[in-house]
């Protein structure tokens, strides 16, 4: 996944691979793993809502699991991510889509915004904003 680093560079690689992760997380609609890279006290602000900590972030998962199917993936493109040795923010368009792009819902491209804290040895999701294109 190509993207720009600006920087404490080994920091930024290290959300490189903390979003890999995640999006593999969503890809399989793994639950426990989705909780587990976030911070207790994250703030998400989706297309559709607003959620403040796991246990909402939990129950709209649950909800948004009835409407994906099984073969789904993250789309990520012009990535750059702001890293310092404990904060980090990264930006860049997604969508998640079929995972073979022959069957595509042809969904639009997404703002998407994160925010990332470091805690002791790890990095945990403490913000998340998804909102449409202008192109929408």
């Amino acid at each position: 996944m190509p993207a720009i680093f600006i920087g404490h560079e080994y920091s930024a690689e290290e959300i490189l691979f903390k979003i890999k992760q995640w999006d593999d997380a969503i890809a399989q609609l793994d639950l426990a793993t989705i909780i587990d890279l976030c911070e207790k006290d994250i703030h998400i602000f989706d297309l559709t809502q607003q959620v403040e900590g796991t246990e909402e972030l939990k129950y709209l998962w649950q909800y948004y699991k009835l409407y994906f199917s099984e073969n789904i993936r993250v789309y990520r493109r012009k990535i750059t991510i702001f890293a310092q040795p404990h904060l980090a923010f990264m930006y860049c368009d997604s969508k998640i889509d079929h995972a073979n792009l022959q069957q595509s819902l042809h969904v639009p491209w997404c703002r998407t915004t994160f925010c990332f804290q470091k805690k002791h040895t790890s990095w945990k999701i403490a913000h998340q904003h998804i909102s449409l294109a202008q192109s929408w």
